[in-house]
């Protein structure tokens, strides 16, 4: 889950540098749409990088 994480990263750091280099403003307009839409993506996988796996034991021993 991690590496889909980080390849979501790379493709926004990409978008985000392709759309810092168009002249026009719709088409720069419709890229943050696009950019915006998958910073969302990006929250919800890392959010369930943060919850326990149902595989493993997740008990605190101690």
């Amino acid at each position: 889950m991690f590496k889909n994480a980080e390849k979501i990263s790379k493709a926004m750091d990409m978008l985000i540098k392709v759309t810092e280099e168009l002249d026009n403003q719709e088409r720069k307009d419709q890229m943050v749409a696009v950019i915006h839409d998958l910073s969302g993506v990006h929250q919800a996988v890392l959010g369930d990088l943060r919850k326990p796996s149902p595989f493993t034991d997740n008990t605190i021993e101690g």
